[in-house]
């Protein structure tokens, strides 16, 4: 298990500890499941009049793999940086030959799209705009699931008020035919539907939302920085100069924690022009 879903579940841990702590004699009462079911139900609902149907059952279904980070957007850095210099090495050399081959071990679709598009002597423009095009489409699914559980973030505890609402015309209603204690507990039961819509709003939708777009943009960080050596692949610039140009940018360490470990180190300059030698 890792060690960040270790922490995360010693916190869990902690907070109930403090609950039950506080009330350890009201546990229970905590335990609303009309209110439960309208503030997880009514936010779903809004959802999905506000979304496709379709796209909502698949974020719910992938929702506690999205917890664990499973779904998160998985990309290689340092092995596709080092695809696109040995690409832009063998460009500038003329090795056509050499390069339909590196091209076909290259799993990045904007890095072989673009290569293959170049190869095909599209222009400039078109190529840019081409490859601007598939980045937005790569980036589109997970800017949609981090909007959903940005919109569920804010239908909750809205619900949870509807629910808070509900439950005090419920118990005005019976003022009269009730005793104080009665009223206390109705009370009560009532304004857990706020504390169901602030915790489902608070710790599920908004962490989970701020992770995947943290995730999203340094994807599209790495998608841009992919598409400007391109770029300069197309102009025939020098190996070095790209390599210093990804360096500028910055190669994220995090990302390729699952890479396969003949493609972790990052190449030095020396053994960069030789790298296709054999």
């Amino acid at each position: 298990m890792r060690l960040f879903t270790l922490f995360n579940l010693t916190l869990l841990m902690l907070l109930v500890s403090v609950v039950t702590l506080i009330s350890p004699s009201h546990l229970f009462s905590l335990l609303n499941i009309p209110g439960l079911l309208i503030v997880v139900g009514g936010s779903l609902c809004a959802l999905m009049l506000s979304k496709p149907h379709h796209k909502v059952l698949q974020l719910l279904r992938e929702l506690p793999k999205l917890a664990r980070g499973h779904q998160l957007p998985n990309f290689y850095a340092r092995a596709e940086f080092k695809q696109l210099l040995r690409c832009a090495h063998l460009y500038r050399s003329a090795q056509i030959r050499l390069l339909e081959q590196e091209l076909e071990l290259v799993r990045q679709p904007i890095l072989r799209k673009g290569v293959q598009l170049i190869l095909d002597r599209y222009s400039l423009s078109d190529v840019s705009q081409i490859l601007s095009k598939d980045r937005t489409r790569l980036l589109q699914n997970n800017q949609e699931k981090s909007q959903m559980l940005r919109l569920m973030s804010s239908y909750a505890p809205a619900f949870g008020m509807l629910g808070t609402l509900l439950g005090m015309i419920h118990m005005l209603y019976g003022l009269g035919d009730v005793g104080l204690e009665q009223v206390g507990a109705t009370m009560g039961f009532a304004l857990l539907t706020t504390l169901y819509g602030l915790v489902l709003a608070n710790l599920v939708c908004k962490p989970l939302a701020i992770r995947l777009e943290r995730r999203t943009s340094q994807h599209a960080a790495h998608l841009d920085t992919l598409i400007e050596g391109l770029v300069m692949l197309y102009e025939r610039k020098h190996p070095m100069l790209i390599r210093d140009m990804l360096e500028a940018h910055g190669i994220p360490a995090d990302t390729i924690e699952r890479a396969k470990p003949s493609l972790r180190q990052w190449p030095s300059k020396p053994s960069l022009v030789a790298s296709h030698a054999e």
